[in-house]
């Protein structure tokens, strides 16, 4: 076995600070980035749809940024039942739904904090936040 290098010079030189990899495609992932674009400005994005073409041994990158703005993304996860991405920051959690262009809150009642992590149980149907100094909170994903 070995490992094989798939990002390219197009990708920020920033820190990766999430893989949420598709459990339905193992050639597939959402990858997220710390740092600020102001530091790469000629290779910028925070978050990223992954797609790895094991026949060439490459991969396509796709930027989801979208409206994220310039700030460090902290943790990423990807709900496979409804195809929606979460992505956490300093200011809290955001969710891309599937399909959308537009990032947004995930959801109301969360405090403005740093997130450094985020887990999904997909059986369970819950996000769950990890929190600097607040604590740890969970979304039910379900409704």
């Amino acid at each position: 076995m070995t490992f094989t290098r798939i990002d390219t010079a197009a990708q920020p030189v920033r820190f990766i600070s999430g893989i949420a990899v598709d459990p339905t495609s193992s050639n597939r992932a959402f990858v997220s980035f710390s740092g600020y674009n102001a530091y790469t400005p000629a290779t910028p994005g925070h978050v990223f749809e992954v797609t790895f073409n094991s026949g060439a041994g490459t991969a396509t990158w796709k930027d989801l940024s979208y409206n994220l703005g310039d700030q460090p993304v902290t943790g990423i996860a990807f709900d496979n039942v409804t195809g929606d991405l979460f992505a956490s920051s300093d200011f809290g959690v955001a969710v891309l739904l599937s399909g959308g262009a537009a990032w947004a809150p995930a959801a109301g009642g969360f405090p403005p904090v740093a997130v450094y992590g985020l887990r999904i149980n997909a059986a369970a149907r819950v996000l769950y936040a990890e929190t600097h100094g607040r604590g740890a909170w969970k979304l039910d994903l379900s409704k």
